[in-house]
């Protein structure tokens, strides 16, 4: 990313999220309304730079901020310990010795819990001349079942070190990426919530994830239940959606204007539509305009035409990626929205599938594909949520190819760039990873 606009992670402009009440999602700037936050939405909206504002304000206030990330081959018991283990320097400072002592002998403790086995060796004797030897290593069934234990422990444990202070001071627990958290690392931070909300001291669990976290949370915490149903009320959930034109139009024209680029408010307008309410698509366009730019003088509504068309054309190989990633009724929908253009279409009735006696797969298909940010629900519409996307599937069922200039992804162009012979690179399209021919 260049000078002017920043990077993803620390962008030049730092755009003010809104939920629909007009009131800001960001922690640093409205406090939690109970001890869970979850951060929710669509790939690419912002919500790992929602938890990155929350880290910095617990650096700036001089805060214990713990953060690991969620993964489908650890659990989180483990990864917290590691966390706590690597701060233990940054908590002595702030607690004193005999606090982080003590923090010490307890992550130990809980590190070892987490590493507890039954190994043994079994012989079996067989038919002579044969004898087998076959070793077991199995985990111990308490082990297996202690990571909430173990996270409740260690929240208690920071939470005394944080009242001891006066005033008592927040300590921050953050989780990003759920949507590859174990069920068992789900169920966990339900008991943490629960845990946390019992104890009332301050300690925070503060959660990002995709559209599917928070339903993923309610069955984890064993269905969709009344008891379920409490666990997820907890959280304070905040949604990183989409975001309107005018929150989306000073990313682009602030840095633009610090940066002394002139620019034509009508080609700004262009590139704000085409980025459809992603700050992640217009971070693509912006990088693109940018060189453009500074050879003709400024943003012109030609620069923006041409930036538009080179990115989408960059994304054709990831379309392709993400299309085949589909399942065949997915396709099916998706071919349908992408048909009725900008505005989408209405659940069930325009689909023509309902009728079929085929309305539970659809809803399961819709639910996928705006899970991964393909789709964009709005009001009782369902469009495509990438306008890029929404031309190369008009064009890959064949409609509107002439008017979009775009050739097909079957021609030769295609075929050159799918050749299996080519060199691969590994690249993400709506928080999938593709590895892709070049």
């Amino acid at each position: 990313m260049s000078q002017v606009f920043g990077t993803p992670r620390n962008p030049a402009h730092t755009v003010t999220r809104t939920d629909r009440f007009g009131r800001p999602i960001s922690l640093d700037l409205r406090t939690p309304e109970g001890n869970s936050v979850l951060f929710t939405g669509p790939p690419g909206m912002g919500k790992t730079l929602e938890l990155d504002r929350a880290e910095a304000l617990a650096k700036r206030q001089g805060w214990v901020g713990i953060r690991v990330d969620a993964s489908p081959r650890e659990p989180l018991e483990n990864r917290f310990v590691r966390k706590v283990t690597e701060d233990l320097g940054t908590i002595r400072k702030r607690y004193g010795m005999l606090g982080a002592r003590r923090l010490n002998k307890l992550v130990k403790d809980l590190g070892q819990r987490t590493r507890n086995r039954q190994n043994g060796a079994e012989i079996r004797v067989m038919p002579v001349p044969f004898v087998q030897g076959v070793a077991k290593t199995q985990w111990d069934a308490n082990a297996q079942d202690s990571a909430g234990t173990t996270l409740n422990e260690l929240a208690d444990q920071l939470g005394e070190l944080a009242a001891n202070r006066k005033p008592p001071e927040p300590v921050l627990l953050m989780v990003d990426n759920l949507d590859v958290a174990s069920e068992r690392d789900l169920a966990a931070l339900t008991e943490l919530s629960a845990h946390l909300e019992q104890q009332r001291r301050p300690v925070f669990l503060i959660a990002a994830g995709g559209e599917l976290a928070a339903t993923r949370l309610m069955a984890a915490s064993g269905g969709l239940s009344k008891i379920a149903t409490a666990v997820t009320g907890r959280f304070d959930v905040r949604e990183v959606g989409a975001m309107t034109d005018d929150e989306l139009k000073p990313a682009l024209t602030e840095p633009l204007r610090q940066a002394g680029i002139a620019y034509q408010p009508r080609a700004v307008d262009r590139l704000v539509r085409s980025a459809n309410g992603d700050p992640t698509r217009l971070r693509d366009l912006a990088e693109t305009v940018l060189p453009m730019a500074l050879q003709s003088g400024g943003v012109t509504v030609d620069v923006a035409k041409v930036a538009t068309a080179q990115v989408n054309d960059k994304s054709r190989v990831l379309y392709q990626a993400a299309w085949n990633n589909c399942s065949d009724t997915e396709k099916d929908l998706l071919a349908k929205v992408a048909a009725h253009g900008p505005h989408g279409l209405a659940l069930p009735g325009d689909t023509g599938i309902a009728a079929l006696g085929r309305w539970q797969e659809l809803d399961a298909d819709r639910q996928n594909l705006v899970a991964r940010g393909m789709l964009r629900e709005g009001g009782d519409r369902i469009t495509v949520a990438d306008p890029g996307l929404q031309e190369w599937v008009q064009t890959r069922v064949g409609q509107s190819a002439a008017h979009l200039g775009i050739a097909p992804p079957t021609g030769p162009a295609h075929a050159a760039v799918t050749e299996s012979t080519r060199p691969t690179t590994t690249r993400e399209y709506k928080g999938m990873t593709f590895h892709l021919n070049t």
